[in-house]
């Protein structure tokens, strides 16, 4: 099974209930497939809606590194540090989406 296809299958648990589950094949996708960043990203998530919001910034820091030009990442990581009560990397994560959406929208002028 390819990254994308545990992917799904990850998601497939997690719609239908079972959080746990879905969390566990999603750690394991860190291991077999370190690259893939919607892994991190789906972490981040569950670990968010769980009400750790430190592993999630670990989590969503991992997605930014492998997708540094995604700047909803960057506003996805601002949000959580603002959660986490983390005002400058908060702030250092949103300018940094920004600046990824003014290249994206403009070119990088």
């Amino acid at each position: 099974m390819d990254a994308l296809e545990q992917y799904d299958a990850c998601i497939e648990q997690k719609r239908a209930g079972n959080a746990a589950r879905s969390k566990e094949m999603l750690q394991q996708m860190t291991v077999d497939f370190p690259d893939f960043a919607l892994a991190y990203n789906a972490l981040a998530a569950l670990h968010k809606k769980e009400g750790d919001a430190e592993l999630a910034i670990e989590h969503m820091e991992k997605y930014c590194a492998l997708e540094p030009a995604d700047p909803f990442g960057f506003s996805i990581l601002s949000s959580y540090c603002i959660a986490a009560g983390r005002r400058i990397q908060a702030e250092e994560a949103l300018a940094r989406a920004g600046e990824l959406q003014f290249q994206l929208q403009f070119g990088g002028m």
